[in-house]
This record gives structure tokens, sequence and C-alpha cells, in this order.
């Protein structure tokens, strides 16, 4: 239990580390909030799974100045508008990976509403009478009701609800 709950809590801390960052366009001169937060320090890069758009500019915009010759305009006039697209296109990614695993939980769980679970709690809400809970099998992370929740607490749990079609999990405390 306690090693679950320890490895839970640095989970949850760990991945907010990295929640906001974004894109940034910027023209010979860095600009002042190019600092990646999470590293305290000057951070960039080009490549990563989905992001094949920033590639594209990135990489022409690369070979062009290792040649020493300017920008395509057609990149140039692009790289500014780049930041909102990446953000928009990160946010439906989310959005969807989100759906995708929310719908897997539901159907893993669906034969046992009413079962009880091992849990350790990873976030708890600010009204203190619900937060999310992490069970240890199977791996789900998901809502739970209860007064008195504390962070990185095992505890009970009664599955309350399993639902595919609405791709909801949802425990209350046992």
């Amino acid at each position: 239990g306690l090693e679950l709950a320890q490895g839970a809590r640095v989970i949850a801390a760990a991945a907010g580390l990295l929640r906001g960052s974004g894109y940034t366009a910027f023209d010979r001169h860095v600009p002042r909030d190019a600092e990646h937060a999470a590293l305290a320090s000057t951070y960039a890069h080009t490549t990563a799974p989905l992001r094949r758009l920033v590639d594209r500019y990135v990489g022409e915009t690369c070979i062009a100045v290792s040649e020493g010759r300017k920008v395509p305009g057609w990149v140039a006039s692009e790289l500014p508008k780049l930041p909102d697209v990446m953000e928009l296109a990160d946010r439906k990614a989310g959005q969807y990976e989100a759906g995708i695993v929310s719908t897997l939980e539901a159907a893993l769980l669906e034969g046992s509403v009413g079962r009880t679970f091992e849990a350790v709690v990873i976030e708890v809400d600010r009204e203190g009478g619900a937060g999310s809970v992490q069970l240890r099998d199977p791996a789900v992370t998901a809502r739970c009701d209860g007064q008195g929740l504390a962070l990185g607490e095992t505890v009970t749990v009664r599955l309350e609800l399993a639902d595919v079609l609405q791709r909801q999990v949802r425990f209350a405390l046992a």
C-alpha cells in the first residue's frame, strides 16, 4: 500500500510539471519566455510524435540558415501562426487520447459495478467531497466521491459507475 501510494503521488506530481507547455515562434531574437519551466533553462525542440507540421517549417528554416540564405517566404509567413495551430492540435489530441483511455477503463470495469477495490487518492477537490483515485489492479484512474479523502492515502472504494458509451468510471468511498 505505502509503495503504491508514494509512486502514485510522484506520478501525479511529475505529470503536472509539464502541463502548460507550448510553442513560441521568433525571428532572430530569442523571446524572454523561451525558458522551459520544468527544466528551468532554455530549451527548444521540434521533433516529437504528432508534431510533424512544426517539423516541416523548422526543418526548412534550419536548411535555409545552414546554407546562408533567407528563410523561404512561405515558411516565414506561417511561423507566427504555428503556436496557435499547434496548441489547438495538442488540445484535440489530448481530448482524443483521454476519450480512448476513458472508454477502455469503462469497458475493463463494466462487469464490476458494486465491487470494491484498493486505491490511492491522487487528487482531492478543494471542497473535500471528491477527488481522483488510482487503482492498483486494474490500473485505472477515476473520480471518487467521499468526504475526507486525503492525498496519498490508501482507501477502499466501491465502483458506482462504469459506462462505456458515456466513457465514465466513478467510485465512492466504501
